[in-house]
């Protein structure tokens, strides 16, 4: 680790929060619990960071947070100002309405404010995706209440307690919050037309120890995993077909342009809706392999334009019940598990990644069999980050 790096992560947190206090263990007025959440970091991560025991990459990913959280500020408050700006200059506009001549030129410096505000605003939600949609509730994962709270809080936590972890080891160094490792895409049968394609863009998981499975030897192998999808549904107002650019016939793998694709970068491509979903995990660790399967929940679309679904002739809700119902109950193959020793598993840096292929029933892309795809989940945080034992478990030493 470069030396300098926990240097500038306190400079960085000083300057967001205030100077740090090492008798309060707060930074200002801002305890570590509040910082390490808007940092969406755990808090052994945080002490981590604090106390010069963490990885180059932790502090790198820790200090492009605080970065980005002190832009955001800069941002916002740049935007309440010009909305401040906005609203006294209407006033000025309303008094001066029937008697001021230059009414049109104040006007237009209204307008001129209004603009730069929206363009502040805009700029803002374009580089803070997931800030911008946590101000809407629907954007929450709906178990959030149950699984987030305070340490200290009146709740009864899901997670295991502390005097239980080492009795469903090794599923349980695998609690805690999950997300999506990266963005993966699908072209939907089905359809009509060709062209409408499936962006998974998000998922935020809670993963805890099945405490009540009937199979005793399974006791310490089984989680149960609560994820809530973000996914998107494009079209390529081309009505390209899907072979043989993006989808190989004979190696039934997709192509290289298919991989390179970036639905909001290609003006060929419109977003038709975002597709909100709920499903429930299982998964059995073992230490050569882990295996995942899920049930869906529901799920439901918004943000949906209109004129798109009716001249491309989508049937959403087709889509949604059939098609990518069909998608979420897809077989993913089991994959060898890469944390033989759970003591192994890093928040930030631990991902399984499984091998999946869905089918349709309603086939019409022309190239028959399951499309593959591959779906990672990254830990963000552990429910419990201490020294695992699972004597009867690890590798033989």
């Amino acid at each position: 680790m470069q030396p300098d790096l926990r240097s500038q992560f306190i400079a960085l947190l000083e300057q967001k929060y205030g100077t740090w206090n090492k008798t309060t263990s707060r930074f200002g007025a801002t305890p570590f619990g509040t910082i390490s959440k808007d940092l969406n970091i755990g808090a052994s991560q945080f002490s981590k960071l604090i106390y010069g025991t963490a990885t180059e990459g932790m502090y790198q990913r820790s200090i492009a947070n605080i970065q980005r959280l002190i832009r955001n500020e800069n941002l916002m408050s740049s935007l309440e100002e010009m909305q401040a700006q906005k609203t006294s200059l209407e006033k000025s506009v309303r008094k001066q309405q029937k008697k001021n001549r230059r009414l049109v030129l104040l006007m237009g410096i209204v307008a001129a404010l209004a603009l730069m505000a929206g363009w502040v605003g805009n700029r803002w939600l374009a580089h803070n995706p997931v800030e911008s949609t946590s101000l809407s509730q629907v954007n929450r994962h709906p178990l959030t209440p149950f699984f987030d709270q305070e340490f200290n809080a009146n709740f009864n936590s899901p997670y295991l307690d502390i005097s239980e972890v080492q009795n469903y080891c090794p599923a349980s160094a695998y609690e805690g919050v999950w997300s999506l490792n990266e963005p993966y895409k699908l072209p939907l049968p089905g359809s009509k037309r060709p062209g409408l394609y499936y962006l998974g863009k998000s998922a935020d998981v809670r993963m805890k120890v099945a405490r009540y499975e009937e199979e005793p030897s399974l006791k310490g192998h089984v989680l149960a995993g609560y994820e809530f999808l973000v996914n998107e549904i494009w079209v390529d107002t081309e009505m390209k077909p899907l072979s043989p650019t993006y989808f190989d016939q004979e190696r039934k793998q997709f192509t290289e342009a298919f991989e390179a694709l970036d639905f909001e970068a290609n003006p060929n491509f419109k977003k038709v809706a975002t597709i909100y979903s709920f499903f429930v995990d299982r998964f059995e660790v073992f230490p050569d392999s882990i295996i995942r399967k899920g049930e869906p929940v529901g799920r439901f679309a918004t943000d949906v334009d209109d004129q798109l679904v009716s001249q491309y002739e989508i049937d959403l809700k087709y889509i949604l019940e059939s098609v990518i119902g069909d998608l979420t109950t897809t077989a993913c193959n089991a994959i060898a598990n890469p944390f033989t020793n759970p003591n192994d598993l890093q928040e930030q840096e631990s991902v399984i990644s499984f091998d999946c292929t869905y089918t349709i029933t309603n086939e019409n892309l022309g190239i028959g069999g399951g499309y593959p795809y591959k779906k990672g989940f990254r830990l963000l945080q552990q429910n419990y980050a201490d020294n695992l034992f699972c004597r009867d478990q690890l590798p033989n030493e």
